[in-house]
């Protein structure tokens, strides 16, 4: 059975989905550094692919994925922004990243008659609003977690580079546990603020939806990690949706719509 393939080539990982009949089969990812082209043969295996679209952040681990599916002969085409149907609402709509444009998309498959803000925390905390009619209207751009710690540690002569985790108490008793506090609940209050700024440009503020998604609500079986549970726990206080593979799945609905366009 013919199967959609959308790849979400971001600044750290690239990300995969194989889509049957609508339906998500698999996802898959790999750091970018690990990247080859082994390993996307190996994820293609045995798999009849009908259509692969492409969205990237990353200019040059776009040029691997590319050549790894030119040197396999599969087509494939890379999202577009001057080619969709959703209107960008914006001063710069060749600036908006791509997986910013997926996530509306997808926001908006889940909940088609609401205004939606998302919230993707990953290597940057993005925060966009989409409204209902299908216009992206702007959004916001933070640092993520492990920027913020890299960046203290990088940029002073004393603080260390900290694992990312939620402290056993807000009141850190070590420079350690300082910043593991600072970075973790200063994340959560910096979402919680970006919901409610946003949520006031909205005709109705109190009916819009909001989704979060990125490499901080990946939880898999394999790999759970005790500061994802604990942050995802504590995010879902804040917005209405989680869903980790939201940008594959707004991909595919680019992917689609681009099929049916006369």
């Amino acid at each position: 059975m013919a199967q959609d393939l959308v790849i979400d080539i971001g600044n750290s990982r690239i990300k995969l989905a194989f889509f049957i009949e609508d339906r998500l089969d698999f996802t898959g990812s790999t750091a970018v550094n690990s990247f080859s082209q082994e390993n996307m043969e190996a994820a293609l295996k045995g798999r009849t692919i009908d259509r692969i679209m492409i969205s990237s952040v990353n200019r040059s681990a776009e040029q691997l994925v590319v050549k790894a599916l030119e040197s396999i002969k599969l087509p494939y085409s890379i999202l577009d922004f001057s080619t969709i149907k959703m209107a960008l609402d914006v001063d710069e709509p060749e600036a908006v990243g791509h997986d910013r444009i997926a996530n509306v998309y997808g926001a908006l498959k889940y909940f088609p008659t609401s205004d939606c803000i998302v919230i993707d925390i990953g290597t940057a905390v993005t925060a966009d609003f989409v409204a209902k009619e299908g216009r992206y209207t702007g959004g916001m751009i933070y640092p993520g977690p492990a920027l913020s710690a890299k960046v203290l540690a990088d940029y002073t002569d004393k603080l260390p580079l900290v694992t990312i985790l939620k402290p056993d108490s807000p009141l850190g008793k070590t420079t350690e546990s300082h910043i593991q506090s600072g970075i973790y609940y200063g994340l959560l209050g910096a979402v919680e603020r970006m919901i409610a700024e946003l949520r006031m440009t909205a005709p109705s503020p109190s009916s819009v939806k909001v989704l979060a998604t990125g490499g901080a609500t990946a939880i898999d079986d394999t790999g759970m990690c005790g500061a994802k549970v604990a942050f995802v726990e504590d995010l879902k206080e804040l917005v209405d949706f989680i869903n980790p593979h939201l940008t594959l799945v707004g991909l595919h609905e680019i992917q689609k719509e681009n099929t049916s366009k006369p």
